[in-house]
């Protein structure tokens, strides 16, 4: 069975951050910021941290250097110039940011006094103290007791407490900038949600007009910009409403004049060109019994025109009938529904032999009117003749239930051809079928069928014009 409609034009890709939500999107973009942000800012700190150690490094040397000297001095004239490289070790410690090494003459060391410290929690990643450290400086200071050198101490700067107080202010920093930037972030993503709202409600209103529901409205946000956006889809809802319901009417006018158009050319077929054919076939017969008592060779040959405009006339009688059937079943409106319909399916099963085709039909009406009556009757003919001429179909099962409650009537034509074409086209008999189903304000649609072949479903709203149900059996079967 041929069907409808062209391929679906494929889904975009989109990579991995166009699949994100905006909210996300705005959050990862403030989140590449910061971090780029709290790079610049740990460079911009290890800088100054840098030259900062550096600087107190020489300053410590520098205050080192006096403070030994003067204290190598002190001992040497206390001591009666012996002594002072004894003594010397009780008298120099504790310094800060610089490494005290007493050595004897020989170069052995009598002493090391580390760096005073204050104390730090944690330790100092190796990392962050090789980026901070400063190029090492060491001063020389000679002890001379009674003009001799009896030793000398190395006094060797030293980072260790001034890159950990570093690192202890930039990790309290750290950890301040990172609270802070989570509070920024939270109130971030629930003030996205709150003004995205409108952003998601609009996009379920398009799945609506989608839909073809074109009465769903949106209420307008708070927000101006959003409110504006929400006021035009409204405004397009309706538009979009008038028009289906100006489509409908026009629709509806249109089958209503092409109905009208068939049944008067039905009927001028019916009541002009029948009784000039049975005119002619009459006269033919007359002509006939005159040949009967003319001359024999003239009879024989008056019967053999006789014989070839008996046959044009059985044609034109056939083709006759066969345009009648096709434009309008003169049967339509004068007798049941269903027996109608069981003429038509008998009528297939006649012209396609080893084809089974079946009608089962609930609760039907004798008549619903011209519109509704023709519309099943063309859903059914358009159905039956694609799935036999196209879809190459064994089986055609034809249901059909009437819903007077509901006001509706359910038809299914399921065949076991061979199903749809991938990409296939509507052919004019299902445009029109579809034009004829808007028209009635009904549905309808095309469904696979598993294994092989096409469901039919159509939903045509109607009301039987008189009260009481056909006659017809529950199961009209053409064997």
């Amino acid at each position: 069975m041929t069907a409808s409609g062209t391929a679906a034009p494929p889904p975009p890709s989109f990579g991995l951050w166009q699949r994100r939500s905006l909210r996300w999107q705005v959050l990862a973009a403030i989140v590449a910021i910061n971090l780029c942000a709290a790079l610049v800012a740990v460079a911009v700190i290890i800088a100054n941290a840098r030259r900062a150690t550096e600087a107190e490094m020489l300053s410590s040397l520098a205050v080192a250097e006096r403070f030994v000297q003067e204290t190598v001095e002190r001992l040497a004239s206390e001591q009666g110039a012996t002594g002072s490289l004894a003594q010397l070790p009780l008298h120099i410690s504790g310094l800060r940011h610089v490494r005290i090494r007493i050595e004897d003459r020989a170069g052995t060391a009598l002493d090391i006094a580390p760096a005073g410290s204050e104390p730090h929690e944690g330790e100092v990643p190796g990392w962050f103290t090789w980026l901070v450290s400063a190029e090492g400086q060491e001063i020389v200071v000679p002890i001379v007791e009674n003009g001799a050198t009896v030793g000398q101490v190395r006094v060797a700067g030293e980072a260790s407490d001034e890159i950990a107080e570093v690192w202890e202010d930039m990790s309290d920093l750290a950890l301040l900038a990172a609270a802070v930037n989570i509070a920024i972030l939270a109130a971030l993503y629930l003030v996205l949600g709150r003004l995205l709202m409108p952003l998601r409600t609009l996009s379920a209103g398009l799945s609506e007009l989608e839909a073809g529901r074109f009465e769903h409205r949106l209420d307008p946000p708070r927000i101006r910009e959003l409110a504006v956006i929400a006021e035009r889809f409204n405004a397009l809802g309706a538009a979009l409403k008038a028009a289906r319901e100006d489509n409908g009417r026009l629709n509806e006018r249109l089958v209503s004049v092409q109905d009208d158009e068939r049944r008067q050319i039905a009927s001028d077929l019916h009541d002009e060109l029948g009784p000039c054919v049975f005119g002619l076939r009459a006269n033919l017969e007359s002509i006939e019994r005159l040949a009967a008592r003319a001359e024999p060779a003239l009879g024989q040959r008056m019967g053999e025109r006789i014989a070839t405009m008996t046959e044009i006339l059985d044609r034109i009688q056939g083709l006759n009938r066969r345009l009648l059937r096709k434009i309008r079943p003169m049967a339509l409106g004068h007798v049941p529904l269903a027996a109608v319909l069981a003429d038509l399916v008998a009528d297939f099963e006649s012209h396609s032999p080893g084809r089974r085709i079946t009608l089962s039909a609930e609760g039907l009406a004798e008549r619903y009117g011209d519109s509704v009556d023709i519309t099943l009757y063309r859903c059914i003919q358009e159905a039956v003749t694609n799935a036999l001429r196209h879809g190459a179909a064994r089986n055609i099962a034809i249901r059909l239930r009437a819903d007077r409650r509901a006001g509706r009537i359910d038809l299914a034509i399921e065949d076991d051809g061979t199903g749809i074409a991938a990409g296939a086209q509507h052919g004019f008999g299902l445009i029109g079928m579809e034009e004829r189903i808007s028209a009635l304000g009904g549905t309808w649609r095309i469904l696979p069928v598993v294994p092989s072949g096409t469901r039919i479903e159509v939903t045509i709203p109607a009301q039987p014009y008189q009260f009481g149900l056909s006659a017809a059996p529950e199961r009209l079967a053409a064997q």
